[in-house]
C-alpha cells in the first residue's frame, strides 16, 4: 500500500528542487554568518557583547598606527634607493671637494636650483614637507643633532619623500671657536645619531653662521664631507613679508643656485608661507629644484662660479 500511495504522489519539479537546495544553502550560509558574528563578540570584549560602532572606532585608531608603518617602510625603501645612488653623489662630492672644499653654487648647465632648510627637524618641518610633496618639489635639510630625538617622525618623512640630509653640527656652535677635538665630535656625533636612525651616510655640512675657516673644511673633507653654503639668502630669520621674501628669491634665482631657508630654529611661519611662493616663482621661470646632490650631479660647479657668502646670525 506504500508503494501505491507513494506512486500517486506529485513528483518534485526540478524548479522546485533547485528552490529548496538553495534554502539550505542560504540557511547554512547564514549559521557561517551567525557563528561569525558570535566570535567576533566573544572577541570583542570581556562582557562578551558585540558593538559594531565599538569596531568602528578600534579600526580608526589604529589608522594613525598603520600610517606611520607605512611611513616607515617607504623610509627604507627610500634609503635603500638613496644607498643605492650613494655611488655617484660621492663621486660628484668628492670632485667638488678636489677643486673647492666650499661650495657656495652649483654650475650653470641645468636650470636646477636647491632649496635647503637649517636648524630642524622642528614643530615645522612637517609642513615644509608638505608644501614640498604638494608641489613636487626636493629640498635638503641640514640636520641639528640636539634636535633628532626630539622629532623622530618629520626626520623619518624626510628620508620617505627622498630628500637629502646634511649635517648642521650638533648644537649650532660657531665651529671657528672650538678644538679639533670638538669639531671632530660634533661631526660625528650628528653623523652617528642620523645613522643609527637608518640614514644613509651622511657627505654634506653646513657650518653654522656659514663661519667656517682652513681648519673647519680640512676636518670636514677628512670626514669626506663637502661644506655647503649658499649663494641666496632669504634672511627667513627676520622674519620678512613672505611676499617679499618670495620676490627676493624669484629675482635673484640662477641656473645652480642654493637657496638658504631655515625649518627649525625659531618663528618660520613666514618662511612656511613664503615656500609656496617661492616654488611657484620659480617653476614659471623654468626652474626644477633638486637636492643638493641631484645638483652636483646635473650641474657641476667650477671654482670660478663660487661666491662669497657673508656671515649671518643664523644659519
Amino acid at each position: 500500500m506504500a508503494d501505491e500511495s507513494n506512486r500517486g504522489a506529485r513528483k518534485p519539479s526540478d524548479a522546485e528542487i533547485h528552490r529548496r537546495r538553495r534554502l539550505i544553502a542560504a540557511l547554512v550560509s547564514g549559521g557561517a554568518i551567525t557563528l561569525a558574528i558570535v566570535l567576533l563578540a566573544v572577541t570583542a570584549g570581556s562582557a562578551g557583547t558585540w558593538d559594531p560602532e565599538a569596531l568602528k572606532d578600534g579600526a580608526r585608531a589604529e589608522l594613525p598606527k598603520l600610517k606611520l608603518e607605512a611611513q616607515a617602510r617607504e623610509a627604507e625603501r627610500q634609503i635603500a634607493k638613496r644607498k643605492a645612488e650613494q655611488a655617484a653623489e660621492d663621486r660628484a662630492i668628492q670632485a667638488v671637494i678636489r677643486q673647492n672644499p666650499v661650495l657656495t653654487r652649483g654650475g650653470s648647465a641645468r636650470k636646477e636650483v636647491a632649496l635647503t632648510f637649517d636648524d630642524g627637524p622642528s614643530q615645522y618641518t612637517s609642513q615644509i614637507l608638505d608644501i614640498l610633496k604638494r608641489y613636487k618639489a626636493e629640498g635638503t635639510f641640514f640636520i641639528l643633532g640636539n634636535q633628532i630625538n626630539g622629532f623622530p617622525l618629520p626626520l623619518q618623512r624626510v628620508l620617505a619623500e627622498g630628500h637629502a640630509l646634511g649635517n648642521h653640527s650638533w648644537n649650532h656652535a660657531d665651529f671657528t671657536t672650538l678644538s679639533t677635538g670638538d669639531l671632530r665630535g660634533q661631526l660625528d656625533d650628528v653623523n652617528g645619531t642620523l645613522a643609527a636612525k637608518g640614514a644613509p651616510k651622511i657627505n654634506l655640512f653646513r657650518p653654522p653662521y656659514g663661519a667656517y675657516d682652513p681648519k673647519v673644511t680640512q676636518e670636514v673633507g677628512k670626514k669626506g664631507m663637502l661644506t655647503v653654503l649658499w649663494d641666496i639668502d632669504t634672511n627667513d630669520y627676520k622674519q620678512p613679508d613672505p611676499r617679499q621674501m618670495a620676490a627676493d628669491v624669484v629675482s635673484q634665482a640662477q641656473a645652480g643656485s642654493v637657496i638658504l631657508m631655515h625649518d627649525g630654529g625659531g618663528p618660520r611661519e613666514n618662511t612656511v608661507a613664503a615656500l609656496p611662493l617661492i616654488i611657484k616663482g620659480l617653476r614659471k621661470k623654468g626652474f626644477d629644484m633638486v637636492t643638493v646632490p641631484q645638483l652636483l650631479l646635473d650641474n657641476p660647479p667650477s671654482a670660478e662660479e663660487q661666491v662669497e657668502v657673508q656671515r649671518t646670525p643664523v644659519a
